[in-house]
């Protein structure tokens, strides 16, 4: 039976070490904090480590984009949609589940976390990516 809290406790760390680890490159390094701070509104990238982005993301935020990396974008499509889309393109066996209203698609190496969650007429995704 699938428990969300075991898979919610695990990314909200993630998602704290991500925001903490970016944090520390960007006071030890000013080009890379100019880089970061230029992603905010920036064009969106096709895709992030591998991961394919919706044709229509919009407001991309690149927190970081050297392992452990994080991306967040917004699509006007829906969260169902947007988890078929997803999971066309993963090769390999995931861990799928739905906590406090957000899908998490997990690979099982837990590589690559995405989060999609309800966003007014659309969706937020986070793109989570850990090293190997």
């Amino acid at each position: 039976m699938f428990n969300p809290v075991t898979l919610y406790k695990p990314t909200m760390f993630i998602c704290s070490m991500t925001i903490l680890f970016s944090s520390f490159a960007q006071a030890a390094n000013p080009v890379l904090s100019s880089q970061i701070a230029m992603s905010f509104g920036a064009h969106c990238p096709t895709s992030f480590y591998g991961t394919v982005l919706s044709n229509d993301a919009s407001a991309c935020h690149i927190f970081a984009d050297t392992l452990p990396a994080s991306l967040t974008y917004h699509s006007k499509v829906s969260p169902n949609e947007l988890q078929a889309f997803f999971r066309q393109q993963i090769d390999g066996p995931i861990t799928q589940g739905v906590s406090q209203n957000r899908i998490l698609i997990r690979l099982t190496d837990n590589r690559k976390i995405i989060v999609i969650s309800p966003d007014g007429d659309g969706s937020q995704v986070d793109i989570l990516v850990n090293p190997s």
